[in-house]
């Protein structure tokens, strides 16, 4: 066999060459999948997603933005049916990926999908209250997403991780701030999670809800309902926005827009196949909230009676189970406020 046909052969048949990732064929599946997940659409998303896992197994990618679409998913209808489908892909996105950087040539993208599993299992753990553990990978998370960086400046996705981790960090240690390790580096978070949603490609609206949450920590109301105006530009069917939008409206003492807000909410969440009773509680919650506020005791007290009829439900639900106890509170307030009459 003439050298240059074996050499040809060789080149066809190495593992180099067949493991190589057409991206142009992956990102557009990520783009179509992430797009129909913003749409509440999360089952045909997964699907699609799930053809990035098919074509490449061991690739970190797929899993990272399956989990991803899972955790949105949750947080959207507060719907922990779904809790252990997040942790079966963001465990197999942390394996993946930490497999990539031990290899002998790790690339940016390798280093921005490990620190961006960490980071997002980081940020579920601190939700659940696993505060070692968050602080463990929110520490592994940022490494390697200035490592990303470091090898690749335009990786503007490696910035809403940044951002996140700046911001939240910041507000979670604001005791130690006086530490030239700690300080408060709040204003670099927003800074980076709006660097995202300029330049980003995959996690534009991401890093938008993420700011709109940052901006209700901020008690900074105004730019909170522009953020989600942004939003219901492109889906006029957003929830994750109208969460803190209700919020925004109720600390101007907006309650009319508030009201419409959860009714909104409510009625989003009730025509959708991942409706969970949680999702209900809170909103209304919060309507007994701007009931009460407005005097309205007996509507107040109503949306509080559904909240009580469904405490055994949800009483093992991290988003919902809360509200059971604030409920108790604010039941006691109106019967003082009618004790008073």
């Amino acid at each position: 066999m003439p050298k240059k046909i074996l050499f040809i052969l060789l080149f066809v048949i190495s593992p180099d060459f067949i493991g190589a990732i057409n991206y142009s064929q992956t990102d557009s599946l990520a783009l179509r999948g992430i797009d129909l997940v913003h749409h509440n659409q999360f089952q045909e998303g997964i699907e699609v997603l799930k053809q990035i896992t098919a074509l490449y197994p061991e690739e970190p990618m797929g899993y990272f933005f399956i989990a991803a679409a899972y955790q949105t998913l949750i947080d959207t209808y507060r719907n922990e049916k779904y809790k252990a489908d997040f942790e079966k892909y963001i465990e197999l996105a942390i394996k993946k990926s930490d497999q990539k950087i031990k290899s002998p040539h790790p690339q940016a993208t390798d280093y921005f999908y490990v620190g961006a599993s960490y980071g997002y299992r980081g940020i579920n753990r601190s939700f659940r209250g696993d505060w070692w553990g968050a602080f463990w990978d929110g520490g592994r998370g940022k490494k390697n997403l200035e490592k990303a960086l470091e090898l690749d400046p335009t990786n503007y996705h490696a910035y809403y991780g940044l951002g996140t981790y700046n911001y939240w960090r910041s507000v979670k240690s604001k005791i130690l701030w006086w530490l030239p390790f700690f300080g408060d580096q709040r204003k670099k978070g927003i800074a980076y999670t709006k660097l995202s949603i300029a330049k980003g490609k995959f996690a534009k609206d991401e890093a938008k809800w993420s700011l709109i949450r940052i901006y209700t920590e901020e008690k900074n109301y105004n730019q909170v309902l522009i953020w989600a105006d942004s939003i219901k530009l492109i889906n006029l069917e957003d929830i994750q926005g109208r969460w803190f939008t209700g919020l925004a409206y109720i600390g101007l003492g907006k309650w009319p827009e508030a009201e419409r807000n959860y009714i909104e909410i409510i009625s989003l969440c009730k025509n959708s196949p991942y409706y969970n009773v949680a999702g209900e509680v809170e909103a209304r919650y919060y309507l007994a909230w701007i009931y009460y506020n407005q005097n309205l005791l007996p509507k107040s007290l109503g949306q509080l009676g559904f909240i009580f009829a469904n405490q055994q439900e949800i009483k093992d639900n991290d988003y919902a189970k809360d509200f059971i106890d604030k409920a108790k509170e604010l039941k006691e307030k109106i019967k003082q406020r009618q004790k008073g009459k």
